[in-house]
């Protein structure tokens, strides 16, 4: 035996089985195969069998018959082998071995008593009083589109439906969950009944598997039914389980309705009418997914920007505790997302002199900002202890080592400024060296030896560096956010020999604030991007001219 698939068109994936005698496939109802759609004559092919072979003959019809892309003469037979597809309007058809039949142990091959295409709307979901039941769905259909959360739209489903299947002693909403299956709402007639939510995850696979909608009239009919310990202990006597198929084809889950009461089962229009509103479900479904999507982006969106906030304030704009400094600060993140990983910061030590911070954390984002704070945080606790920076870095690497699990790692560079001496002593874990621009414009890069990253186990070792700043002369340190900016090919970055002719290029009558901003303008000049590559931060420290 074959059956008949329809592999492209309206009721995709649907079958018939085909007989040993001659199937008439049209758009007349008295048709074996009914078809829908003005492209397909009243009777329009026929598909007879002789001595184990399929032949098919196009009667004469409009728009033809097509076989592998051919038209056919009209009335003349044709051999069909599996090989072979054949086209009526806007379907294709294919002649397919039947599947095996279902050993008697199957619990599939005893409940199913009709099964329904889930997958596609097509009249005869209206066949029996069509005008009434494309009523009622355009009416749950306005219902659900009243709201786009998940649980009062179900919530509203089920209550309609109790309405439209009064013999339904319960109706579920099983939606998938990676592999699980959640049952996610349902209705009982009473209150106390069934409050489990047990179900037969057979019924539910098959229908899910196949994306079609399955009725059982009488499940006790059948005494094979005892092999479901799920059947059986629930006691059921009919179900309706349609899937719910969005239009990419994914299933998210099934409407499934029971009765436990001996008579009155589901009928086959029940079933064509749960089929047709788990189409309009599995919209709204995906709708509903998109709009929750939506509300967590932006609940991710205030998030951030509170966070940038938060970020922002931990990040020091003014000169505290040098109420006559003759000297300027001035530090800038530009963050390459909402949060940055990269950080300054600038504090009074206990002996009066200015200790100051750049860092580049690992990553970007939320991770890189939290571990920023915590390297801050360490930071500004241990300048109270130590006052030569490469102490301070060994000991900030120990308290970064000794709780690491997530192994991120920090480049830091660290310097204590003495403004009665013009003098900075500084040393770096990994970070790039900074420049020095003297008064007469000549910058050079300060021979400033890097000692490891920050963040491994080891007791590490930092090389200091003694920088005497003239009066006009300004440190300017900088993250490689700004040295590793490129243009979309890695070999093209804007590098050390063009972030010195800027550095040459600042005014420095001007204030430190307009050297950032100029960097950050020619960077993005360089790229040509519309978003930093990299987080960008920069640091600078001037000594004045009187």
């Amino acid at each position: 035996m074959s059956v008949l698939v329809i592999l492209r068109g309206p009721e995709a994936g649907r079958h018939f089985t085909l007989p040993t005698t001659r199937t008439t496939l049209g758009r007349n109802t008295d048709c074996s195969v009914s078809l829908t759609g003005k492209q397909v004559s009243r009777q329009h092919a026929n598909l007879d069998h002789h001595d184990g072979q399929y032949f098919l003959q196009d009667l004469g019809s409009s728009n033809g018959t097509f076989l592998n892309g051919k038209r056919l003469p009209a009335n003349v037979p044709h051999a069909l082998t599996e090989r072979d597809t054949f086209q009526i309007g806007p379907y294709l058809f294919a002649i397919r071995p039947a599947p095996p039949p279902q050993s008697d142990t199957d619990e599939g091959s005893h409940v199913v008593r009709e099964t329904i295409n889930a997958t596609s709307l097509h009249e005869k979901l209206f066949a029996q009083d069509p005008a009434t039941k494309l009523q009622v769905v355009l009416e749950i259909a306005q219902h659900l589109a009243r709201t786009l959360e998940l649980d009062p739209l179900l919530d509203k489903l089920l209550e309609q439906l109790m309405k439209l299947l009064p013999q339904a002693d319960r109706i579920m909403v099983i939606l998938c969950d990676g592999d699980k299956l959640i049952v996610r709402a349902q209705r009982t007639r009473k209150a106390s009944e069934l409050a489990s939510g047990s179900f037969s995850r057979t019924i539910v696979k098959r229908a899910l598997d196949e994306g079609i909608g399955l009725l059982s009239e009488d499940l006790q009919s059948d005494k094979a039914y005892e092999a479901s310990h799920s059947i059986a202990s629930l006691d059921l006597h009919s179900i309706l389980c349609v899937p719910l198929i969005n239009q990419d084809k994914e299933r998210l889950g099934v409407i499934q309705a029971d009765r436990f009461c001996k008579g009155f089962g589901f009928r086959i229009d029940d079933l064509h009418l749960l089929t047709a509103i788990s189409m309009e479900v599995s919209v709204v479904l995906d709708n509903a997914a998109l709009h929750a999507e939506k509300l967590l982006e932006q609940r991710l969106h205030q998030e951030l920007a509170m966070a940038k906030d938060i970020q922002q304030g931990y990040l020091p704009d003014e000169l505290d505790g040098f109420p006559k400094a003759n000297f300027d600060i001035m530090g800038r993140v530009f963050p390459a997302r909402q949060v940055a990983g990269d950080f300054y910061d600038f504090v009074k030590t206990p002996s009066g002199r200015l200790a100051f911070f750049i860092g580049d954390v690992s990553g970007k984002g939320m991770p890189a900002a939290l571990y920023m704070i915590a390297v801050r945080t360490l930071c500004r606790h241990l300048v109270k202890e130590v006052e030569h920076p490469g102490q301070l870095m060994t000991k900030l690497n120990a308290e970064l080592a000794d709780d690491n699990p997530t192994c991120m790692f920090v480049t830091l560079a660290h310097g204590i400024y003495d403004p009665s001496t013009g003098r900075a002593l500084l040393a770096s874990a990994g970070h790039p060296a900074p420049l020095v621009r003297r008064a007469d414009a000549a910058v050079d890069q300060v021979p400033l030896k890097a000692g490891r990253l920050l963040g491994y186990p080891g007791v590490l070792q930092f090389p200091e560096a003694d920088v005497a700043l003239a009066p006009g002369d300004t440190l300017y340190f900088f993250t490689d956010g700004i040295l590793e900016a490129h243009t979309g090919r890695r070999l093209d970055m804007f590098g050390l020999d063009r972030l010195r002719e800027l550095v040459r290029s600042c005014d420095p009558g001007r204030p430190l604030v307009e050297w950032a901003e100029a960097a950050k303008l020619a960077v993005d000049r360089f790229t040509g991007a519309k978003e930093l590559q990299d987080d960008l931060t920069l640091l600078a420290l001037r000594r004045r001219l009187v």
